[in-house]
């Protein structure tokens, strides 16, 4: 179906190569990036994903690369465009404005020559020199640099910050809003103030095996699934087979990950919108999660379970048993969503912050967000990993787009987290059979990571360099997809509700800012 819908394209199957189970390898000519893109996102209806550069001089003759991944049912689709040095790099988000981001970040990280009128860095320092190109291969990543000029960024004018950066987190970022008399006319997100050198630093200073450790500290809420993404893009690039305990044990995980994060999202809704009694019953159920996380890896948080090719350690009978009686007692406590759900406080976000699908399709938003505009697409029943093809649960999809429906999804998909919960802790499986597999090294190998973290489509792609390292590492967190929608959704609405409105996009900022690291002397 793949190499049909490729030949309707008009892709050349000459250019396909099949690189994994399923994972297509496309290299094009760049003038035909623009019109393959279109027709498969825009008239194939297929899912963009993300799209980053590389330096490829340390694999192959100096060459630039860039790569865009779009994903079908069953199906994820890698396309190359080689570049040379001084060649001018190809863009398509001005025909689907889901890939801004990532061809601006490829700009601003390696240098790459465009031809649109860039003035400003995206991801970098405005202080920072033009030759500062931190993910070409041959700048150190602990490279100091001097004579930046001063970090404050001054506001554009007519603008002000839903203060303090944002009332439900305390990351650092730039919500701005511009108003004419009631409603919001224009809206402008300054980010990156956070980076930690993380990509850079799995690919300088760590050995494959040890950027686990880091993937799970991508986000605080979130970070499993950041290290389950990562294991799998390597585990598809090495074509590593792993034991079917191990994938129980990640599902498992990965679930309970889901609840700790959508419980905490709706705890805070509730609170935002004065209904005090459902916010603690709320932070009550999600203690129960996290005791159930400590029981079986010793942390609330920080699991520190996955390595590729399985998992670091075995769950045994009587943990399973606890977490049974505690997931009980969960079911009890979770009554306290229909409460939420029903309340006049939430109903009058109703018609609040809509998004249009054709809008959430073309910015390319994911999890919740995107379900609440009646896109209907979950990585774990699209593109299945871990053990989700072997236990039953429902997709909830609604089509109103707004505030209420993104709030109502996290609720129902609550109630579906549990079930898979079940099902999985009465697999016996899980306490029988091999917890990894050996797996060796090769240089050159592409592999892409797809998981459903709470807030949506994650994303890990690697490349694989020499002596057990990576040469690439690319991390698309689902905020950083989510935050395109900014004024889609706020545009038109009263300012009083921006708060809200963002926060039911759910954004992680720390997942979002994960790029890379200068030091200042």
């Amino acid at each position: 179906m793949v190499i049909k819908i490729l030949e309707e394209c008009e892709v050349d199957p000459q250019n396909v190569s099949k690189i994994g189970p399923d994972t297509f390898l496309i290299d094009l000519d760049k003038r035909q990036l623009r019109d393959v893109i279109k027709c498969l996102v825009l008239d194939k209806g297929l899912h963009f994903s993300t799209c980053l550069g590389v330096d490829y001089s340390g694999l192959r003759q100096g060459s630039m690369a860039l790569i865009y991944v779009v994903t079908r049912p069953s199906s994820k689709i890698i396309i190359r465009v080689t570049l040379n040095e001084n060649e001018s790099i190809p863009y398509v988000h001005d025909i689907l404005p889901a890939a801004e981001w990532c061809e601006l970040e490829a700009m601003d990280l390696l240098g790459l020559k465009t031809s649109l009128p860039v003035e400003d860095r995206f991801i970098l320092h405005w202080g920072l020199p033009s030759k500062v190109q931190p993910l070409r291969k041959e700048f150190k990543h602990n490279t100091r640099l001097s004579n930046m000029v001063s970090c404050r960024v001054s506001k554009p004018e007519d603008f002000v910050e839903v203060d303090p950066h944002h009332p439900f987190f305390y990351e650092h970022e730039d919500f701005l809003i511009k108003a004419i008399g009631n409603r919001i006319v224009d809206v402008l997100y300054i980010g990156s103030y956070i980076n930690r050198g993380i990509e850079k630093v799995g690919e300088s200073r760590l050995k494959m095996e040890q950027v686990p450790f880091i993937a799970e500290r991508i986000c605080g809420i979130c970070g499993f699934t950041h290290s389950t993404a990562y294991c799998q893009a390597v585990e598809s690039a090495l074509d590593i087979d792993v034991p079917e305990r191990a994938r129980f044990e990640r599902t498992l995980m990965l679930e309970l990950e889901r609840l700790e994060s959508h419980l905490l999202l709706l705890a805070l809704i509730a609170y935002s919108v004065g209904l005090r009694d459902i916010f603690l019953g709320l932070l009550r159920s999600r203690e129960i999660v996290m005791n159930a996380c400590d029981i079986l890896v010793g942390n609330r948080k920080m699991y520190g379970l996955n390595v590729i090719g399985g998992v670091r350690y075995g769950f045994e009978t009587r943990q399973i048993r606890d977490v049974k009686e505690l997931i009980k007692k969960l079911k009890t406590s979770l009554k306290i969503l229909d409460a939420l759900k029903e309340s006049q406080e939430l109903r009058k976000l109703k018609d609040v912050g809509v998004l249009p699908k054709e809008s959430a399709h073309k910015l390319g938003a994911v999890g919740p967000v995107a379900r609440a505009s009646g896109i209907d697409y979950d990585v774990r029943r699209d593109l299945p990993y871990a053990a989700y093809e072997e236990v039953d649960f429902d997709v909830p999809i609604m089509d109103q787009g707004d505030t209420y429906s993104r709030i109502v999804i996290r609720c129902e998909e609550v109630i579906q987290s549990v079930r898979i919960i079940e099902q999985v802790l009465n697999r016996d499986v899980l306490t029988k059979g091999d917890l990894r597999t050996e797996y060796y090294p090769a240089p050159g190998k592409i592999g892409v990571g797809m998981t459903e973290a709470p807030r949506g489509e994650n994303v890990h792609l690697v490349i694989t360099g020499h002596d057990s390292r990576l040469y690439r590492w690319k991390v698309r967190a689902p905020t950083y997809a989510n935050l395109a929608v900014l004024r889609a959704v706020l545009v038109g609405e009263s300012p009083r509700d921006a708060p809200v409105i963002i926060a039911s996009l759910d954004p992680c900022l720390s997942c979002t800012d994960r790029l890379v690291m200068v030091r200042r002397t």
